[in-house]
């Protein structure tokens, strides 16, 4: 896992405690240059800086305020900071969602976000519209409490009412499924960790998910902590960008860089083909 990369600054690192350091394998020297303002920090081999270091830990190491709790409402507000003018189409405009977190009172803000959600491994159906299932995209699950969840708390931090695109509800099983986006080389490829200690939230990183999809002991659905980044696409007019508050509806996307598996899921049922556009 690789966060997104920062201007350096040069500073003697301060390094997070050893649960953040679990999958280190390539520990650099802080970089050079850039202004001395903000202490850096080791997270995985990557040196942030020290405030996105303890949102990393907070959201990846210690998988808090992750939604799909019921009983608890994760402490963090969703933010779009400015959206853009999709190539190609000017009256598409596009932003990506901050999440700030509310850690020990004080506010820290992410690119991620993570979620209560089962993630489907199982072959598909060798047709044109399935093309690079598990390397590309895959179908994820979620409780209907969840996906209402997510969008109330992106109404409210956004202005922007979101549409439902890409999303199909199962009224029988009261459930929500969507197609969750990977990305690919050069970007960094989702990871794939399994639970070694469960009670005290240790996982074992075992590849991508590209991965382990590709391997026949891996072909479940598994639930987990999928951790996510999101983007928004609002439609405007005459190439004026929108505002919230209006009537638009911002359709999301959601990204998934990483999931913490909890175990196979055998009560649900997993989707086998791609409905039509």
């Amino acid at each position: 896992e690789t966060p997104r990369q920062q201007d350096p600054k040069r500073r003697r690192p301060i390094i997070l405690s050893s649960t953040t350091m679990d999958a280190n394998e390539d520990r650099r020297v802080p970089p050079a240059g850039g202004n001395e303002e903000e202490p850096m920090v080791n997270w995985r081999g990557n040196w942030v800086p020290e405030r996105e270091g303890i949102a990393l830990k907070h959201v990846f190491d210690e998988m808090k305020d992750y939604f799909g709790q019921p009983e608890t409402d994760p402490k963090v507000n969703f933010k779009i900071p400015n959206l853009r003018q999709v190539a190609g189409d000017p009256n598409l405009w596009r932003g990506e969602v901050e999440f700030t977190y509310q850690i020990e009172r004080n506010p820290f803000t992410l690119d991620y976000m993570s979620i209560d959600v089962c993630i489907d491994l199982t072959p598909k159906a060798r047709v044109s519209n399935m093309e690079n299932y598990g390397s590309t995209w895959l179908y994820a699950y979620l409780p209907c409490y969840t996906v209402e969840k997510i969008e109330e708390y992106f109404e409210v931090g956004t202005g922007w009412r979101p549409s439902g695109k890409g999303t199909v509800k199962d009224e029988n099983r009261d459930i929500v499924h969507f197609e969750a986006q990977l990305n690919v080389r050069p970007q960094p490829e989702p990871s794939f960790w399994v639970a070694n200690d469960e009670e005290k939230k240790k996982f074992t990183r075992i590849g991508t998910i590209r991965e382990a999809a590709d391997d026949p002991a891996n072909h479940f659905i598994f639930r987990c902590i999928g951790i996510f980044m999101v983007s928004a696409e609002v439609r405007g007019h005459s190439g004026v960008e929108p505002r919230p508050g209006f009537g638009n509806e911002a359709s999301l996307t959601f990204t998934l860089v990483s999931a913490r598996t909890l175990g196979v899921v055998d009560s649900v049922a997993p989707i086998v083909y791609r409905p039509r556009r």
